[in-house]
């Protein structure tokens, strides 16, 4: 007998759950046509159920799970005994829903059913920034023949070491659709483009062309592919100068240099490949792990790296492939200060001091792009840790500096203990920029020289290299963040701290210390800008230009977050 796995939201799994006397059920509410249903929580009656169908039942009966995650957070020991049920009992069947593929049981043997194309890749509703947290690796598309989930791996090790993007080849329009439909609702256009070729105007493209993933989508090119060829050509060697000497686009983005990965999607591939167009796509495919340039086409060839297997698509494919694209449109909402954290709206000390990976240290958001996506800051060295300072600056006027400086400051002591991070407010002018900042524990007043002299006999009589290695030995040394507003008015009437500054933008990222000028007009020694322009915010590194917006709610914040954390 088949045991079935229905996966998506319950008002897709419900009209397909068995109904009739001999359906028991195992879940919270109520369900019509079911004989009879045990909460979860009623431990005792979900037990004799459960020992029930470990002896048989009686024959013709279904065991119901609805909603596996729910039911099997009640009961850790749930998997095992449908694993029993379902090698034991041979003439009853087991039934279950789930709202997440990832969320089903492992070695129970099931045709799983994937009702809905969110849940095959654990969303339980679409919004850009839920949704676009996608990397570039892999994608699901459907579960094959097993109930197995039908996996695309998007890149590969060339050579064991340095990751590059596979081209790619899919004979099946369901599975194509699925695969594009899938980086879209998973992939923000900043990481992900699409250009569209079709060789005869099949329509293979419906719906998905109007996502703002897509560049352009070129209709009957077999009649004249030329052109198209001229062009793809000409935005690799584009693609290929902004990357220059480093390894692969991967390593480019390392440097917050944003160049989109993208697919060159061909329908009807054999028609041209013998054209200019073949030729040049032949081209592109060589330089992929660098141009990050790659190829979907419709049939198997030798440019392609991998056959994705055929497999069974979401139910619901083609209505949310009418529906999701034009839903990706709209604007996103700007955040307020502790959902841009992904924290409970209050301040929570244990979750939000806890211990971080290196990769994450001194790595906040600081507002979201026009697609909801966070945009951060690392003050982190770009020379030690793959940051992005250890300098930066808040360039705006008078009126507008203070949000850049809450933004980014009070992100970091959320993040980040006294012991971990301490400040010092400057405000030249006295204009308040800093105002309400300065009751977080954090603040500290400091001699910036003695500060600087006491970190170098610090690590030198350790013999420690810069600071990473300090506190990689266990060894407390917070970072201090140096915030100074009206840099230039002070160094005008000051110019003996020109020294001081210097010395400090000079050793700071041995030391762990970080310069956060601010002023109407750019300074010598950042690395990285929060500027407020005619268009807003943004947020500069290197060639890197990022508009950004910042958090709704930064007065309410500075109010109350550095009172409550002390």
């Amino acid at each position: 007998m088949t045991h079935l796995a229905l996966v998506g939201p319950p008002h897709l799994t419900t009209p397909r759950i068995p109904v009739g006397q001999g359906v028991y059920r195992i879940g919270r509410g109520e369900a019509a046509g079911v004989a009879v249903s045990f909460d979860p929580a009623d431990e005792r009656r979900r037990r004799n159920l459960l020992a029930w169908f470990e002896r048989g039942a009686e024959p013709g009966a279904t065991l119901l799970i609805d909603d596996w995650k729910q039911c099997g957070d009640s009961d850790p020991g749930l998997a095992d005994s449908v694993r029993w049920i379902t090698a034991a009992a041979r003439e009853v069947k087991v039934v279950i829903t789930a709202r997440s593929l990832g969320d089903l049981p492992d070695r129970v043997p099931l045709r799983v059913e994937v009702l809905d194309i969110l849940s095959l890749h654990g969303l339980g509703r679409f919004t850009k920034a839920l949704a676009w947290k996608g990397r570039w690796w892999k994608v699901p598309i459907g579960v094959d023949g097993r109930g197995e989930p039908v996996v695309v791996e998007l890149t590969h090790f060339a050579d064991g070491k340095w990751r590059t993007g596979s081209h790619l080849a899919v004979t099946a329009r369901e599975s194509l659709r699925s695969l594009l439909l899938g980086l879209m609702t998973t992939h923000s256009p900043k990481l992900f483009q699409a250009i569209l070729v079709d060789a005869r105007d099949s329509g293979l493209f419906a719906g998905l062309d109007q996502a703002p993933h897509v560049q352009a989508h070129h209709r009957d090119v077999a009649r004249d592919p030329a052109p198209l060829a001229a062009a793809l050509l000409a935005e690799s060697e584009r693609r290929l100068e902004i990357v220059g000497n480093t390894w692969t686009i991967f390593d480019h983005r390392g440097f917050d240099q944003v160049l989109p990965q993208l697919l060159i999607c061909v329908n009807g591939f054999d028609d041209l490949k013998a054209t200019e167009l073949g030729r040049a796509l032949a081209t592109i495919a060589a330089d992929v792990g660098k141009s990050g340039m790659q190829l979907l086409i419709d049939a198997p060839h030798e440019v392609a790296d991998v056959l994705i297997d055929d497999c069974t698509a979401p139910a619901n494919l083609e209505e949310l492939a009418r529906e999701l694209p034009r839903l990706m449109h709209r604007p996103a909402p700007s955040p307020d200060f502790f959902t841009l954290h992904e924290m409970p709206n209050r301040f929570d000390r244990p979750h939000a001091w806890r211990p971080r990976p290196v990769k994450l240290q001194y790595r906040v958001a600081v507002g979201t792009d026009e697609h909801g996506q966070p945009i951060e800051i690392d003050i982190k060295s770009n020379h030690l840790q793959d940051g992005m300072g250890p300098h930066g600056e808040v360039v705006a006027p008078d009126e507008r500096r203070a949000e850049g400086i809450r933004a980014l400051v009070l992100g970091q002591m959320l993040r980040h203990s006294p012991d971990d991070l301490q400040v010092v407010f400057v405000d030249f002018h006295g204009i308040g920029v800093f105002a309400g900042l300065a009751n977080a524990p954090h603040v500290r007043a400091v001699d910036l020289l003695e500060d600087h002299e006491l970190r170098t006999r610090t690590l030198a009589e350790g013999n420690f290299r810069n600071i990473w290695d300090h506190r990689a030995a266990g060894l407390v040394l917070p970072e201090l963040m140096i915030c100074i507003d009206g840099v230039h008015g002070l160094l005008a009437e000051r110019p003996e701290f020109r020294e001081v500054l210097r010395t400090l933008a000079t050793a700071g990222r041995t030391y762990g210390q970080h310069l956060l000028l601010s002023d109407t007009t750019p300074s010598e020694h950042a690395s990285y800008r929060l500027e407020f322009t005619e268009q807003g915010w943004t947020r500069r590194i290197g060639r890197s230009v990022e508009r950004l917006t910042l958090p709704t709610d930064l007065d309410d914040v500075t109010r109350s977050l550095p009172s409550a954390m002390s």
